[in-house]
């Protein structure tokens, strides 16, 4: 049996980053797909990238209505001989949850903001026929947006227009390192879930976005020692603990180093990749501090919140899972934070206990992974660039 390219199998990595090296690789094309993209928002523009088209469908616009707003055009360059599978092992290494279209929506929704799906294949090119061949795209539901308010949006900012200019920031797709691309993906995926969970159950949508950037925490890798991990998770034990004597904090903080990754790291690839204050904000008084020390003590405080969601079943603030239109004050830009203490469905909540609102978080999640994503792929790039001696 002759060797076999090694485009001919799917590699490591997503099978959208390996089909896109492929081209770059001088591969032929061997067949052409489309795919409808749904959305709630308004699309404005086309883009080509790599072996990727995205074409704009026109539809009519309705803020009610979720539409095939883009067709996904992929130009296929992988050969169809797929790797042998062992048995013998489970493996989830390159395991998302979904298919090939599933990982484009994905990029495309985090890149854009917006709601996006994938829809089943429509038509296929690659026969005698040069205008192709559909096929019954009923395999896939269309994906429905359910919302628990008709009056206002949880998530006001991921509707209206975006264009297709800012999937440019696709290109850095096939320089993105195989477990980077992975773990970028998975990050992706929750964070396109978590906007359509948005509207319905906004506490699964604060879960959902935690964990994105937690996904994503996780491959940036752990820092710092054991001191330094339980100062930046936990502060004011920190101050207590140095009050009880010189060595309390690093005796106290290498019993808790196996329980202190996960909180640090979280909350230092936040602040390392953290975007800035969004453009257009609101009085101060609904204004979320940007501040080093006060977004440290919030995004701590959010952390507990998830981790009480997951092990005590104590679902998000309610405060913090309303839409902004409920705290708006005439025309003035969207609050970013819950204002006053509230009462509501048997809880009741202090001011500073609920630190922003979810759109504000999900402004916060979407600017750190983008951030972080360009990171990786300039390091990625120039060290593939060295490794090739260039």
């Amino acid at each position: 049996m002759g060797k076999v390219d090694e485009f001919d199998l799917l590699g490591d990595g997503p099978e959208t980053r390996h089909n896109w090296r492929a081209m770059s690789a001088g591969r032929d094309c061997t067949s052409i797909e489309e795919y409808p993209l749904f959305t709630d928002a308004a699309i404005a523009g086309q883009a080509e990238c790599g072996p990727y088209a995205f074409l704009n469908t026109v539809p009519v616009f309705s803020q009610d209505s979720v539409q095939a707003a883009i067709v996904l055009r992929c130009r296929w360059y992988l050969g169809r001989v797929m790797p042998s599978v062992n048995w013998s092992k489970t493996d989830t290494s390159r395991y998302h949850g979904g298919d090939f279209p599933d990982e484009i929506a994905a990029l495309v929704s985090l890149i854009l903001g917006v709601r996006i799906r994938a829809g089943a294949v429509t038509r296929h090119f690659g026969g005698e026929d040069p205008l192709g061949s559909p096929v019954d795209g009923s395999s896939r539901s269309r994906p429905q947006l359910i919302r628990r308010s008709q009056h206002a949006y949880t998530l006001p900012t991921v509707v209206g227009y975006r264009s297709l200019d800012l999937l440019n920031a696709l290109n850095q797709w096939p320089c993105t390192r195989a477990d980077h691309a992975i773990a970028l993906l998975r990050a992706a995926r929750l964070y396109q879930d978590a906007l359509w969970l948005a509207e319905s159950e906004p506490s699964l949508s604060w879960l959902m976005l935690v964990s994105a950037l937690e996904t994503a925490a996780g491959q940036w890798g752990r820092k710092g020692t054991p001191e330094q991990r339980l100062r930046d998770s936990h502060r004011e034990l920190c101050e207590y603990l140095r009050m009880l004597g010189e060595d309390a904090l690093g005796k106290v903080a290498g019993y808790l180093a196996p329980f202190l990754g996960v909180t640090a790291q979280f909350l230092n690839f936040v602040m390392e990749f953290l975007p800035a204050p969004p453009p257009l904000r609101p009085n101060l008084s609904y204004q979320v501090d940007w501040g080093p020390d006060e977004l440290r003590k919030a995004l701590r405080t959010i952390y507990g919140y998830r981790s009480k969601a997951l092990h005590e079943g104590t679902p998000f603030p309610e405060p913090m899972c309303l839409n902004a239109g409920v705290f708006m004050e005439g025309d003035a830009a969207i609050p970013e934070k819950p204002t006053g203490a509230m009462s509501t469905r048997y809880g009741v909540w202090r001011a500073e206990d609920t630190p922003m609102l979810l759109h504000t978080f999900e402004y916060i999640a979407r600017g750190t992974l983008l951030s972080w994503w360009k990171c990786i792929s300039e390091n990625d790039r120039a060290g593939a660039l060295v490794a090739a001696g260039r």
